[in-house]
């Protein structure tokens, strides 16, 4: 005996909150293209590249400013993690409107090029020769009386 067929369910809406998702034009922007992950969910924009992954969390301090906290990861060649940076942006006006975004993009990027630079140095710096040590100099300032 055949089955009924099954009523066709309702898609679930999909809960939208936090401040982030104001921000997701961002991942259309071709200076972003370099990137393996963009994500802008709740309150946080990530930004994962292979040399660097970029946290921005978002929070409201009034009405018309948006505190931007953004903690930046360098990921070395070898795959080892180094000491995170932070650096905190007030934003100025509504959340999520053009100039907004663009700071952050401009923000996500040029950490991007600073990181990818930096492993350029590294793949392409000789090995290190031992220095002479520096006779001794004193540095000492005469002081009057």
């Amino acid at each position: 005996m055949p089955h009924p067929p099954h009523p066709r369910q309702r898609p679930r809406l999909a809960l939208v909150r936090g401040l982030a998702p104001r921000f997701a034009l961002i991942i259309t922007d071709k200076r972003l293209d370099p990137a393996e992950h963009i994500s802008c969910t709740d309150d946080t924009v990530d930004v994962h590249y292979p040399e660097t992954h970029i946290r921005c969390r978002l929070r409201r301090l009034m009405s018309d400013r948006l505190l931007c906290s953004l903690r930046v990861t360098h990921i070395a060649p070898d795959g080892s993690v180094q000491m995170p940076h932070h650096m905190d942006l007030i934003l100025v006006g509504a959340p999520g409107t053009p100039a907004q975004r663009e700071t952050l993009v401009q923000h996500f990027h040029a950490y991007h090029c600073a990181a990818a630079a930096s492993r350029i140095r590294a793949a392409t710096r000789g090995p290190r020769q031992e220095r002479s040590p520096r006779p001794y100099c004193d540095h000492t300032i005469p002081a009057a009386a």
